[in-house]
């Protein structure tokens, strides 16, 4: 008896299982197979890991390639890639959480996504969630918050302090996307002058009621518009969107010593040589480089720290734009469809029950 007891004491989820969903092959959006449900094996947190019993969780342009180049046919995958809950179990070694704790994370794309019941997560990587925020709020940001804080932090050398970069200009490409959404926030409370492209009224709307200073229509000439600004040159470029197409425009609008990052994989080379004779410096930003490698993991739960303070201060808000209640296979569907349109302003969230 004594022998049972303790063999139960390491069994408390290897019968239990979750609802899931995700899919086996890669299918298009539009067949009606494209994603499936299953009841899965509930996961158990390692030393270092949490459990998680997700409530909401997020749809990134990430999980429409991760599912279009998916070759492991046959394999149940479930993505997700953002994601808001409540700790129930915690790894034996485990210090930063406690049961019953509200987190918000992106995870690892080495390891099954949010788009189920519970999730294990290294405690690194996890943040406290923003407390006056409601859960699809909350789970539109981590992702695109950590990306946005890397474009900053690690490319450009900021620190998250009001006005730091005041007299510096940034030019965001795309800044309607979740990442823009974010860094336009981020870079106004650092003090810079922040020019973004848009284009439709919505687009242009929404980047305007987030705080750019000035937007430009991408369907016309940019190098023109930023001459007619008087911002023909900038410290800073950020691109979010096709950095084989707004290349030239990057080496003509530099400033001598500026910092440039991409989110968006080249399709073919770039030259890069024009940027040496200006000391300008050009970084890749890929915000699952560090938990899919183990690298500076907590410096991803650190930065979601400082985004929650200033989202429950007020000092930025939550780029949430569509909420979908219920954790479905046609939810999922639609939401990612949603996505996989490439003209999605702010982010779509999925909640996990139905929210009245």
């Amino acid at each position: 008896m004594i022998f049972f007891d303790k063999m139960k004491s390491h069994w408390p989820f290897s019968h239990k299982k979750m609802r899931a969903i995700g899919f086996e092959r890669a299918l298009d959006i539009d067949d009606p197979n494209v994603f499936i449900e299953k009841k899965i094996s509930r996961p158990k947190p390692g030393p270092h890991e949490i459990l998680v019993k997700v409530t909401a969780s997020g749809i990134n342009p990430v999980d429409i390639k991760m599912r279009q180049n998916y070759k492991n046919e046959g394999q149940f995958r479930v993505l997700g890639f953002d994601a808001v809950g409540e700790v129930i179990a915690i790894g034996a070694e485990v210090t930063k959480f406690s049961i019953d704790d509200k987190v918000y994370y992106a995870g690892v794309q080495t390891q099954q996504g949010s788009h189920a019941s519970y999730q294990v997560v290294n405690e690194l990587l996890v943040g406290h969630a923003p407390i006056n925020l409601t859960v699809a709020e909350a789970a539109a940001m981590p992702l695109t918050a950590i990306t946005a804080f890397e474009i900053l932090h690690d490319a450009f050398g900021f620190d998250l302090i009001e006005n730091v970069g005041v007299s510096k200009t940034i030019l965001i490409i795309n800044g309607a996307g979740g990442v823009g959404s974010t860094l336009i926030q981020l870079a106004k409370y650092l003090g810079m002058t922040v020019i973004t492209t848009a284009s439709r009224l919505e687009s242009v709307t929404w980047v305007k009621s987030l705080g750019a200073d000035y937007i430009l229509d991408y369907h016309q000439d940019l190098h023109d518009q930023l001459k007619q600004i008087k911002q023909d040159k900038v410290d800073y470029i950020a691109i979010l969107q096709n950095t084989n197409a707004y290349w030239p425009l990057v080496l003509d609008t530099i400033n001598p010593f500026g910092r440039i990052a991409s989110i968006v994989e080249t399709t073919e080379p770039i030259d890069m040589a024009p940027l040496k004779n200006i000391g300008a410096q050009f970084s890749w930003v890929f915000m699952f480089a560090k938990g899919n490698y183990g690298v500076d993991m907590a410096a991803q739960g650190d930065a979601l720290n400082e985004i929650a303070e200033l989202l429950d201060r007020g000092v930025i808000h939550s780029t949430l734009k569509k909420t979908y209640n219920g954790l479905t296979v046609e939810n999922l569907k639609h939401a990612t469809q949603e996505v996989e349109t490439g003209h999605t302003i702010g982010k779509v969230v999925i909640t996990h029950e139905v929210l009245i």
